[in-house]
């Protein structure tokens, strides 16, 4: 825009960071819809077929995300094999459009995996700490990216297919079947992602902050405050679809509402995982400012090392989480009275 000021470093930095999280996390979540959520071509996938569609868009951003992020870094030993990775990216993303290949599919998502979690790959030999903190960071990362990725993307196939495809009845049985087994498969993901970035998000709260009030007092912590709240309001609209819509597909599948099902699996769930999508990039947004940590900038001493007291809690915390996701994922008894959620 002319007469525009240019970019401060501060947001140039966001831009940069939203935009690396989200060329991994795009094609992760396309790779993962066609290679295993959604019913292959071969046996008259339709989801597939439309995720394929956003192969080429996604490789242009992917490609300008890259050479943003090339000439706004350091260009290290791992940022060039970074590079090399995201060149393979675009590469990958480019034969998707044109095949419907799973393994081609699978061989994206890889690739996406061993660029996200390249940063966390020590240069020298780790001791058990330094070791544990990468681990438990990368296990961060790729959860996140899962989760963000597979809503970002199957909110967009869905949305796009709902403008150009909702009238098209001749599928209608095929569609229907497909988007509910892609729902139903996602949610699995869903609740994985969601148990690993509880557990490794309570550790890096527990290394980088150390008191709840520092949470309100300094800046990292205010930040990491608004991060909560999001992914707070994720795991609420998560639950809402585990409990509430999913449900309502199975009873119309097993009742053979077709038309019903396919409201609501390909017309109703893209919008509220639209707004899913939302939170998560507004997630993507807060992590940029996620530098220090609350401890140094209140004058608290550093967390304490990993250690055998670390991990027995972080194994108890985490047989309570899956514990408690098998309890929340079990089916709620069949509703007698008829459903409001779609017409």
């Amino acid at each position: 825009m002319p007469g525009a000021a240019p970019p401060t470093p501060a947001v140039l930095v966001v831009v940069t960071e939203v935009t690396y999280y989200l060329s991994l996390a795009l094609p992760l979540g396309i790779a993962m819809t066609v290679g295993h959520l959604a019913t292959p071509e071969g046996r008259g996938g339709l989801v597939s077929r439309e995720a394929r569609r956003l192969a080429l868009p996604v490789a242009a951003f992917v490609t300008a995300a890259a050479i943003l992020r090339w000439f706004t870094s350091v260009s290290t030993g791992p940022a060039r094999v970074q590079f090399a990775g995201f060149v393979l990216i675009v590469a990958g993303l480019v034969l998707m459009r044109r095949s419907a290949s799973r393994r081609l599919a699978a061989g994206v998502a890889a690739v996406a995996v061993i660029v996200a979690v390249l940063p966390e790959v020590p240069l020298r030999w780790p001791t058990a700490d330094t070791m544990a903190r990468d681990v438990l960071t990368a296990v961060h990362i790729l959860a996140a990216l899962s989760w963000v990725g597979g809503l970002v993307s199957l909110a967009a196939v869905g949305l796009v297919w709902r403008q150009h495809r909702g009238d098209d009845r001749r599928d209608a049985d095929a569609a229907a079947t497909d988007w509910a087994r892609t729902w139903e498969r996602f949610s699995v993901v869903a609740l994985v992602a969601v148990a690993a970035l509880i557990v490794t998000g309570v550790w890096q709260a527990w290394v980088h902050v150390g008191t709840p009030g520092q949470l309100l007092t300094t800046p990292y912590g205010r930040y990491l405050a608004i991060k909560l709240v999001l992914v707070m309001a994720l795991l609420a609209a998560g639950g809402y679809n585990t409990r509430v819509v999913l449900p309502e597909i199975r009873a119309r599948q097993r009742s053979g509402d077709t038309r019903g099902v396919l409201r609501l699996a390909a017309q109703h769930f893209p919008l509220v995982v639209s707004a899913e999508a939302a939170l998560g990039v507004g997630v993507l947004i807060v992590v940029p400012f996620l530098h220090g940590s609350a401890r140094s900038q209140a004058g608290w001493p550093s967390a304490g090392p990993f250690d055998l007291s670390v991990f027995g809690t972080g194994a108890v915390l985490l047989a309570l989480i899956v514990a408690a996701m098998w309890a929340g994922s079990r089916r709620p008894l069949r509703r007698s009275e008829p459903s409001t959620l779609a017409p």
